[in-house]
């Protein structure tokens, strides 16, 4: 059975300093033959939603967590493994926070996460977990084959 280690490490320090320290500290518990330890430096890996109402509280969203973002009039919904959530914001603003190695513009409606695509047919994407079909533009087709590379 694998297991996966997951630290969220907030710090100035040197990260270099920082990914040796950890995999002395995951290798004191663990054979050679039973660790991959992959460290990934991600800064702002939670969506920061602004409430539309002062008294309005939102949750914070880990991008991991989000299978796809749709434009609906002037609201934003993203759905993730947890379910919707639905807020006054603009595919664009929400494009410039996001991850760009994660996410990917596919539609003038839609941004998807890449980890989450099953498929690619018909300029169709099916994503994997959630089974959702999000159309693909014809403009987006070869960003999105050179993203899927």
């Amino acid at each position: 059975m694998k297991k996966r280690l997951v630290f969220d490490i907030y710090s100035d320090e040197n990260y270099e300093d920082l990914e040796n320290s950890l995999q002395e500290i995951v290798s004191d518990y663990l054979t050679s033959n039973q660790i991959k330890a992959t460290c990934e430096i991600r800064e702002n890996h939670y969506i920061s939603i602004r409430p539309h109402r002062k008294k309005e509280v939102l949750p914070r969203i880990l991008q991991d967590d989000v299978y796809f973002l749709e434009k609906s009039g002037h609201k934003v919904n993203i759905y993730t493994s947890v379910g919707v959530y639905s807020f006054y914001s603009s595919l664009k603003q929400m494009e410039e926070e996001l991850d760009p190695k994660v996410f990917i513009r596919v539609h003038q409606g839609f941004i998807v996460n890449i980890h989450e695509i099953a498929a690619f047919v018909n300029r169709q994407l099916i994503l994997s977990k959630c089974g959702k079909s999000i159309p693909v533009s014809r403009r987006n087709i070869a960003k999105l084959k050179r993203a899927l590379e």
